[in-house]
């Protein structure tokens, strides 16, 4: 757990440095550059992943957080159609501030860029469309991690 705690305190240390990068499209990170949302591509960088399982050294753990990451992510979709009935732009915030997060720890992109624009947003006209473009990130995003994961080795 402490390797893990380290390992995942680093590559957030990392992140952090990088994070104006991967919001900012065609920015290089790494060996690795980033599309922007419009453009046809993968929504998750599975470098990001491979670096993680470098990191951690367990492939297993990487799997782990990411089904955790899947189950957390059901939890936020609900939220975030809640804030939309609500208009409760302030709750959408705060949900798409910390999915963004997690998002791009696991290299989601497009996830992360979509969340940034909902947290910069002030307008509640533009709610449900940020909201939207979200959620459709996050579609993207979990089906690539459920066949990311359904590869992955399985531990005797």
């Amino acid at each position: 757990t402490h390797a893990l705690a380290s390992a995942l305190r680093s590559r957030l240390d990392d992140l952090c440095g990088s994070i104006d990068g991967v919001l900012n499209p065609g920015a290089v990170i790494g060996r690795s550059v980033h599309a922007p949302v419009s453009t046809p591509s993968a929504p998750v960088d599975e470098a990001a992943l491979t670096s993680l399982v470098n990191d951690l050294g367990d492939p297993s753990r990487v799997s782990y957080l990411v089904q955790l990451f899947l189950t957390e992510l059901h939890t936020r979709r609900l939220a975030l159609t809640a804030a939309v009935e609500q208009s409760d732009v302030p709750a959408a915030k705060s949900v798409a501030h910390t999915l963004k997060s997690s998002a791009l720890l696991l290299g989601a992109g497009a996830l992360g860029t979509a969340c940034d624009q909902l947290t910069n947003n002030e307008d509640p006209a533009a709610l449900k469309p940020l909201v939207d473009e979200v959620l459709t990130q996050a579609t993207a995003a979990a089906r690539w991690f459920q066949i990311w994961i359904s590869n992955q080795p399985v531990n005797p």
